[in-house]
């Protein structure tokens, strides 16, 4: 086997892993293959995924066609370089122009194809757009609103993926959890805890409702769930079983600071700490032990978004002490939270990732689409103008330079505006219908200021303005009249 054969196995092995082949169709990929058609004003647009013998597509716009043989695919020839691949005209490239999809239907003559590289830099295919008639030239911009596109692609293609191992997991969970040998007690609150992990709640509600199913079982007099970030701890949600319970609470402090406590050690270390007689402890808090701490547990639950949880219980009867039932128990409960916190987390940077433009950290075209959707508003479609020039005088870098400080400029939001970079050069900027279109000139005018001041002393950008529902049915087609605007605003600026 020859080093690209076992690259390729890698390869192939790596895209049956995603388990999308012969799938059925989905209207998340369906949708980037419209945009594709949009953008680029081209008939065809494919998301296709290369198979050790036929190329596949899971999203085809112009074509009746799921497949083709491998060595008809333009798509295969993609996947070996590491940037958009353009053919300008099939029948004038010796790799093309026999191929039965030049010479016959569908006719191919213009193809641009950017690689679908999934994080560990395998590529499973490609998304491709094509025409009928040659294309005489395929910018820069262009080829960066191609890549976006494709992003966006391995994006859905990892929350998919994200997705289905939580649904492998959340059935590996509840057969462990049927040949668990402990009391009748202990597994039906384990089983309680497991199937509010599959619940489609908050992490944070999650854990507070399977701690205090724990807590009752366990027969522990106080229960409390914590939550810890950078400005400190803090209780969340607290239980009490007995009046030593009720005593115990009102002796906690409010809050922790930063580092302080046992339970940012047992966050930091990720490893349960277990107390029989807390007064004997080193550093026991006074208050504590006069509240009639004996036993007392942490054990962590993991992180989500900005927030680490600890869970933490007591018993302050005279002599009390863990047994090993109750650690059983409070481990596997805390287990199962922690696995559903982390694939939760899993899946929110998945989503978040999926809506986010990577070069500037605004919402995507995505974001954009689904996010931006509001029953009526204004919409300005914006263009920074001298990004080519950029680009040509100073390279991309430079032009990433720009396109990052225009849009940290426009964060700078007014009341209720939303902005959004939806393709190379283009931003999209929302407000409500109780604005004024001034205020889109006064937001982007501040960001250019913002932009000169930071070396592109030649900034400049145009925009167009519409408002819906009043001129446009939807969102989408109120962004093709502003984009409409926006273009005769620059013709007229330059005649």
């Amino acid at each position: 086997m020859t080093a690209g054969q076992a690259g390729d196995e890698q390869r192939l092995a790596t895209l049956a892993r995603y388990a999308v082949l012969d799938t059925l169709p989905e209207h998340t990929f369906d949708r980037i293959t419209q945009i594709a058609t949009r953008l680029f004003g081209v008939p065809i647009a494919l998301i296709s995924l290369v198979d050790k013998d036929r190329q596949w597509f899971k999203a085809c716009i112009g074509l009746d066609i799921r497949q083709t043989d491998r060595s008809l695919s333009f798509c295969a020839h993609t996947i070996m370089g590491e940037d958009v691949m353009v053919v300008p005209d099939a029948t004038r490239d010796p790799r093309f122009a026999d191929n039965g999809l030049v010479t016959g239907a569908p006719h191919i003559r213009f193809y641009a194809g950017a690689p679908l590289v999934t994080p560990d830099g395998f590529k499973l295919g490609s998304l491709c757009i094509i025409d009928t008639r040659p294309h005489a030239d395929f910018s820069a911009e262009d080829h960066a609103s191609l890549t976006d596109l494709a992003g966006v692609v391995v994006s859905e293609l990892e929350l998919r993926f994200t997705k289905r191992q939580l649904e492998t997991e959340g059935q590996a969970r509840a057969q462990m959890m049927s040949f668990l040998r402990e009391s009748q007690a202990v597994n039906e609150a384990l089983l309680g805890v497991n199937n509010l992990a599959q619940l489609d709640l908050p992490p944070q509600d999650i854990a507070a409702f399977a701690t205090e199913l724990i807590a009752q079982v366990a027969g522990v007099d106080w229960a409390a769930l914590i939550a810890l970030d950078s400005s400190g701890g803090r209780t969340v949600a607290s239980w009490t079983y007995s009046e030593n319970g009720q005593s115990f609470a009102q002796h906690l402090p409010e809050r922790l600071r930063p580092g302080e406590g046992v339970a940012w050690t047992v966050a930091s270390n990720g490893q349960p700490h277990y107390v029989n007689q807390y007064a004997d402890t080193p550093n026991a808090a006074p208050g504590v032990v006069q509240a009639g701490a004996q036993a007392i547990a942490w054990l962590p639950l993991g992180t989500y978004g900005d927030q680490t949880y600890v869970v933490s219980y007591a018993m302050l009867r005279a002599g009390a002490s863990w047994t090993a039932r109750q650690r059983e128990l409070f481990g596997a409960s805390a287990n199962a939270i922690r696995q559903a916190m982390s694939m939760r987390e899993l899946t929110r940077t998945a989503e978040l990732a999926a809506l986010t433009d990577p070069l500037t950290g605004l919402g995507n075209r995505r974001a954009f689409m689904e996010r931006g959707a509001l029953t009526a508003g204004l919409l300005a479609a914006v263009d920074l103008d001298d990004l080519k020039r950029v680009n040509d005088e100073g390279g991309h870098a430079s032009g990433d330079d720009l396109l990052r400080l225009f849009a940290q400029a426009l964060t700078a939001a007014p009341q209720g505006g939303q902005a959004y970079r939806i393709g190379g050069d283009e931003f999209a900027l929302l407000l409500p219908p109780d604005q004024s279109p001034d205020v889109f000139a006064d937001w982007i005018g501040a960001a250019l200021t913002q932009v000169r001041a930071g070396g592109f002393r030649n900034a400049s950008a145009s925009h167009g303005v519409a408002r819906w529902p009043e001129e446009a049915a939807d969102m989408g087609s109120c962004l093709q009249l502003a984009d409409s605007r926006l273009y005769r605003h620059k013709r007229e600026r330059t005649h």
